[in-house]
C-alpha cells in the first residue's frame, strides 16, 4: 500500500466524521477497532466497530465541530499514521495503526491544558 494511500485513507475517516456520515464512517474500521482516549477527564478505551461508531455519535450529538488536520506523518512499514488534529481551537495527536486498510487502533493523546486557561479566569 503506497505511503499516502494511508493518509488518504485518514483524509476521508475525517471527512465521514465531520460529517456525520456514520455508515461511512464505521467502513473504514477494522471489526475489532480499539480507540484509546488519553485526554480529560481520564483514560477511556473503547472497542470495537460498534462501540467506537456509537461513542462518537454520542461525541457530536449536540456539536457542529469539526476536526481539522494540520499534519500527518506515515510509516509505511509499520502501517501507522500520526496526526495532528483541532478541534474548537484544542489539539490532538492520534497515532493510528492498519492492517489490510482498515485502522486496527487509534491511540488519541488530546489537549488537556483547558482546566488550566479557566483558572487563570477565577
Amino acid at each position: 500500500m503506497p505511503k499516502n494511500e494511508l493518509e488518504d485513507i485518514l483524509v476521508n475517516f475525517f471527512y465521514a466524521e465531520n460529517n456525520r456520515d456514520w455508515k461511512l464512517y464505521e467502513t473504514f474500521l477494522s471489526p475489532d477497532v480499539e480507540w484509546i482516549s488519553y485526554g480529560p477527564p481520564k483514560r477511556k478505551v473503547v472497542v470495537g466497530k460498534a462501540e467506537y461508531v456509537e461513542t462518537m455519535i454520542r461525541a457530536y450529538k449536540d456539536t457542529s465541530a469539526k476536526f481539522h488536520i494540520l499534519n500527518m506523518v506515515s510509516d509505511l512499514d509499520k502501517g501507522v499514521v500520526m496526526a495532528e488534529l483541532e478541534i474548537i481551537s484544542r489539539r490532538s495527536v492520534d497515532v493510528f495503526e492498519f492492517e489490510n486498510g482498515l485502522i486496527i487502533r487509534e491511540r488519541e493523546y488530546y489537549d488537556d491544558t483547558l482546566w488550566l486557561e479557566s483558572e487563570d479566569k477565577s
